[in-house]
């Protein structure tokens, strides 16, 4: 799943489902005949040069000669445009799903039936670049144009920086779609379905993150200093000057390593095959397009000067990986979280992948075998000795910034734990009311089911952690659940066996009090409870509710008797 850019900061939202399939089932949106509608009247509000892009990488993808990765054919992938809540453009589904109507205006698409829905769209969130089941067809998902650049207004709304400050920084650059970036968006998206059908069970499991220690300085310095090895070998032209750094980056990796949790590396291993290896497909891109002649709707597009040296574009990926790894560029305003993290695995992989193209003629027939990883393949290539790896590793340390990393990664720390800290206070001690879901009655078959982005979570403790960005939505087995209606940050505590959050700061004790009055409690429990509160929603089996200060408490309980 990509973003976009903004002055920096990055911006991410994709959402993850975990142990429920329920919360975020977009799919089961209803659905709309237009039955009465004729095709000729189908209008276009996804952005058509979008359609244009994608169409530019298929001559590509498309193909048994896939020069990007040999044995990828995307001829027959699937791919929606979606404007959230305007339109759904689907490409070459074998079957669009009730209420898609065929597009017969100027628009085509190379080998592929245009069909369009307008809303409610499939996907409601901005931003939602990422590949997902259709009709039962895994689907290629790109977000308009329009819908990316809120998240980039978004973004920028909420840093914290003055508003001056952030309008002296904001250049035309910032606003303006990179054509390049889309044809990367689009081959980036395309790779996960290929993927997805390549080595379905393979990839990152989000819920890692919560065991991966996030502001562990010698942690971030490792990736930092890996990083800088990983451009070397990218840049090199020589064999010899290839190896040598590479060698250096896998003697401050396998050191780095060493200190983690197995884990947080099972999680970075995922994470660099699922993201990393579809971040490489931009930069493979771009070595593959060098030299070719656009198609004619290219021309439309602002910005784009063809293809006729597109180092300076590979380029820009090694620097926005350098700046990545380095923990330089805030992601979703949050430098203290998972979003920097799980980011700068996308680069590393990227990275990886690149530089094995240098090491290894056949990674690529190899990657998907359950049980290997970039680093394993990289490994295996150089074949390094014990003393190699020690003076390599001895070299990076011995590095004049090596100090200085550690410097700004132990105020990096100090500065993240301060931060948590004050979330945490304001999300139980915040101004407003705050709304506490006690599922400890539950028993244990009563599994707890989430939605999230993983671009949102801050580790409290090992039983502490916050989730954020989203709105966030829980599944307490089939006894209840709780649905936030806009982003509000959400503590999990699972030793104490609660969520919590507050409710948005115009909502009134009074609103909360009239909402409550219309239930009906029996023996102090409410049965089938269904509560529409300000930024929220909740539903029980059965529950008993009472206030705490300002706090209002929903205990959840099964069988007959209430807590």
């Amino acid at each position: 799943m990509r973003g976009i850019r903004t002055p920096q900061i990055l911006t991410f939202a994709v959402v993850f489902t975990v142990l429920s399939a329920s919360l975020a089932n977009a799919q089961n949106t209803p659905k709309r005949n237009a039955k009465d509608l004729p095709s000729s009247a189908v209008t276009l509000q996804v952005d058509p040069l979008l359609i244009a892009e994608a169409a530019e990488v298929w001559a590509l993808i498309a193909s048994p000669q896939n020069s990007v990765w040999p044995g990828w054919d995307a001829s027959r992938t699937p791919l929606l445009f979606y404007l959230p809540g305007k339109q759904d453009v689907l490409i070459n589904h074998p079957h669009p799903p009730d209420g898609f109507l065929p597009y017969t205006g100027p628009i085509s698409f190379p080998g592929g039936r245009i069909f369009v829905k307008d809303g409610p769209t499939i996907i409601q969130w901005d931003g939602q670049n990422t590949s997902k089941d259709i009709g039962g067809v895994r689907t290629l998902v790109v977000a308009d144009t329009l819908s990316n650049l809120r998240n980039q207004v978004r973004a920028l709304l909420e840093d914290t920086r003055p508003a001056a400050e952030k309008i002296q920084a904001l250049d035309f650059s910032d606003l303006a779609p990179d054509p390049y970036d889309q044809l990367a968006m689009v081959v980036h998206e395309a790779f996960h379905v290929f993927q997805h059908a390549q080595a379905p069970d393979k990839g990152a499991n989000e819920m890692l993150l919560l065991q991966y220690p996030v502001l562990s300085v010698e942690n971030n310095v490792g990736m930092a200093q890996e990083g800088s090895a990983l451009a070397e070998a990218l840049r090199a032209t020589d064999a010899a000057a290839v190896r040598r750094a590479a060698v250096r980056w896998l003697a401050l990796r396998k050191d780095r390593r060493a200190s983690l949790p197995a884990k947080a590396v099972e999680y970075e291993n995922g994470c660099e095959f699922n993201e990393g290896l579809a971040e490489y497909t931009q930069y493979r891109l771009f070595q593959v397009l060098e030299g070719r002649v656009p198609g004619a709707a290219m021309s439309w597009a602002q910005g784009f000067g063809g293809y006729p040296d597109l180092a300076p574009r590979r380029e820009q990926l090694i620097e926005s990986m350098l700046k990545n790894m380095n923990g330089a560029v805030v992601v979703n305003n949050d430098p203290y979280g998972t979003a920097p993290l799980r980011r700068r695995l996308y680069y590393s992989g990227m990275a990886v992948g690149a530089m094995l193209d240098k090491l290894s003629s056949n990674w690529k027939s190899r990657i998907f075998s359950p049980d290997t990883s970039l680093t394993t393949i990289a490994e295996e290539a150089l074949k390094p000795s014990s003393t190699e790896l020690a003076d390599a590793l001895r070299e990076a340390r011995s590095d004049p910034a090596y100090a200085s990393l550690v410097q700004s990664k132990t105020k990096l720390a100090d500065e993240g734990k301060a931060h948590t800290q004050a979330v945490l206070n304001e999300i139980e001690k915040g101004p407003g009311v705050g709304l506490i879901v006690d599922y400890s009655g539950l028993d244990s078959s009563s599994k707890v089911g989430m939605n999230f982005t993983p671009f949102g979570i801050t580790k409290v403790d090992g039983e502490r952690t916050i989730f954020s960005q989203v709105p966030i939505g829980v599944t307490f087995g089939q006894e209840g659940e709780l649905k936030q209606k806009v982003p509000a940050p959400l503590l999990r505590n699972n030793g104490r066996r609660l969520v919590r959050f507050r409710l948005p700061v115009n909502a009134t004790r009074a609103e909360v009090e009239k909402a409550l009055a219309s239930l009906q409690t029996q023996d102090g429990a409410v049965t089938n409870l269904a509560l529409d509160l300000p930024g929220v929603s909740v539903k029980a089996s059965k529950a008993q509710i009472r206030w705490s200060g300002e706090d209002l408490i929903i205990v959840l309980f099964k069988g007959n008797e209430a807590k």
